[in-house]
């Protein structure tokens, strides 16, 4: 998109002819707000923040969506848009709807709009498109705040959005204008196609379908033609009939739609799965919402190659360009010990590592455990430090004087097929601790619900991702990575490229097949960020930084 130069020159040579009495009413409204409060019309605050009298100065305060005293195409673009962004998971309202359209409806009707009305109008249309590509920008809510231990590393807060609103408005191109701000991801414009189907389905009949038997292929129950016309509601490639028959087209979409909801794809309709076809389209809408705002709190892009773990899909992919190499089930955080959502690069990889002991688990499981006697220690190859690196026995500490809240040394757990981290560990060091590794508790990855980490990513296929890491290192070869991971010593090597490494939460997402998926909302946190959604908006606090 053309970038426009602005100086005070070009704008006083380009606005000169419409220079009036509406420009002078912007002018004192703009120059005659007390210092710390906000700009407010008709009791409702404006919220772009400073940029909106940036903006205005650099117009030389002629209006932006009037030329000669005649509303303009592009007020009517950014009105539209306001309408329909609840497609976006945003609220029309937060964007002075009521206000814009009661001074459009009063230019369209016999009374006459005077000076003032021009002014407000067109101050309104100028903060709402502010507030709102800030909104799309960056999320309307703090993820610091809501976004329940959300540590991704946000956008740069350097956005011109007065010279983003200029270059909407000389080009006449204000949809698109604001839709460069919103996520460029494919996954996020496809939900907003998903929210605006189930703001359309929320308008239908959703009864609950109730069973106190499950239902398996083969079975006739009168109840499958209730089912099938509720798998037909949520597109499912479904023959509208009436057979009462559980029969193998019908089998089919149900696994279909188990997948789609990251149940158990056996084809049978059990408790969980009754409980998932009855959930409510508005239960679906604010789910949406609430991922396609995560999706506003994401990086702008990622790197070539990258692993992206989401916490409520219990998956891990490393992808490379739009190709996944590998997907892998994941265990990660039990809900008192969530994993925190944040990005860093990984650097290295440890076969065979030992464990440290991190402060949570030594405090509530390992001193307990250590305060009954010295079995635990023998029983896990672990051994006892002191914070300069020495080694002690169990009997050389006075227990006596020990308890959970006063431990002064450290728990080391010696490599082995019986280490917490298994073979290896995938390193990429954060505040957190958190780490991706391997297990040898192998079973968990077969249950469906896996938040039973105490916070590190557990992963599947450790093997094959440490050979996926290290193909671009002829030193590494298969088979000398499967005889790292069968030593007992361990060691350490340095990936040549970093890759990066997403951990992300999102319980509503599209596809490589831009199928919706949904998920169970493990931690419990899609209401806290729907509420925050909900709520009127703050003002901006983006600086508007000057070239």
């Amino acid at each position: 998109m053309k970038r426009i130069t602005f100086t005070a020159f070009i704008l006083f040579a380009t606005f000169a002819s419409g220079t009036g009495e509406p420009s002078g009413s912007i002018k004192q409204f703009i120059d005659n707000k007390a210092a710390g409060v906000c700009y407010e019309i008709d009791n409702e605050y404006l919220l772009s923040g400073e940029v909106l009298p940036l903006f205005y100065e650099n117009r030389v305060y002629v209006p932006a969506w009037f030329n000669n005293n005649v509303f303009s195409n592009n007020g009517y673009v950014l009105l539209n848009y306001i309408r329909q962004v609840d497609q976006q998971g945003l609220q029309p309202n937060d964007y002075h709807l009521y206000l814009i359209e009661k001074y459009l409806g009063k230019m369209h009707s016999d009374t006459l709009m005077d000076n003032e009305d021009m002014m407000k109008l067109d101050v309104l249309l100028s903060d709402a498109f502010m507030l709102l590509g800030s909104h799309l920008y960056y999320g309307k809510v703090d993820p610091e705040k809501e976004g329940a231990n959300w540590k991704i590393k946000r956008k740069e807060p350097a956005l011109r959005l007065d010279l983003k609103l200029e270059e909407a408005l000389a080009e006449n191109d204000v949809a698109n204008e604001l839709n460069m701000l919103a996520p460029r991801y494919r996954s996020y414009w496809m939900m907003k196609n998903e929210l605006a189907f189930f703001l359309e389905l929320n308008d239908q009949s959703w009864p609950a379908i109730k069973s106190d038997l499950a239902l398996k292929p083969g079975e006739s129950n009168p109840l499958i033609p209730m089912i099938r016309q509720r798998l037909i509601k949520l597109r499912y490639q479904l023959s509208d009939t009436v057979s009462t028959t559980f029969d193998a087209e019908f089998e089919k979409q149900l696994k279909m739609f188990q997948n789609d909801w990251g149940l158990n794809t056996d084809g049978v309709i059990g408790k969980t799965t009754l409980e998932v076809l009855n959930n409510m389209p508005c239960k679906l809408i604010n789910q949406l919402k609430v991922n396609m705002e995560r999706y506003r709190w994401l990086p702008l892009q990622v790197t070539e190659k990258y692993i992206i773990v989401n916490i409520a899909n219990f998956e891990l992919d490393l992808i490379k360009g739009t190709d996944t190499l590998i997907s892998m089930r994941a265990i990660v955080g039990k809900e008192c010990r969530k994993t925190p959502v944040f990005n860093d690069q990984m650097t290295y990889i440890v076969f065979n590592p030992s464990w440290t002991v991190p402060p949570t688990i030594l405090r509530e499981d390992v001193v307990p455990q250590l305060l009954r006697g010295p079995g635990y220690l023998e029983k896990n190859n672990m051994k006892l430090l002191r914070n300069d690196g020495s080694e002690l026995a169990y009997n050389d500490i006075d227990w006596s004087k020990i308890s959970i809240d006063n431990f002064p040394y450290v728990v080391r757990q010696n490599p082995g097929s019986g280490n917490a981290l298994g073979r290896v560990k995938f390193m990429f060091p954060n505040a957190d601790n958190v780490y991706i590794h391997d297990t040898p508790s192998r079973g968990y990855f077969a249950r469906d619900d896996r938040a039973m980490s105490s916070g590190c990513v557990r992963v599947e296929k450790p093997y094959d991702l440490a050979v996926l890491l290290l193909s671009d290192n002829p030193d590494w070869l298969p088979t000398r990575i499967r005889d790292a991971m069968q030593q007992d010593k361990e060691e350490a090597v340095r990936l040549k490229n970093p890759v990066d490494v997403e951990l992300i939460y999102l319980t509503a997402w599209t596809d490589g097949k831009d199928r919706i998926q949904f998920r169970k909302d493990v931690y419990q946190i899609d209401e806290m960020v729907l509420e925050a959604l909900n709520q009127k908006p703050e003002a901006v606090n983006i600086k508007a930084i000057l070239l």
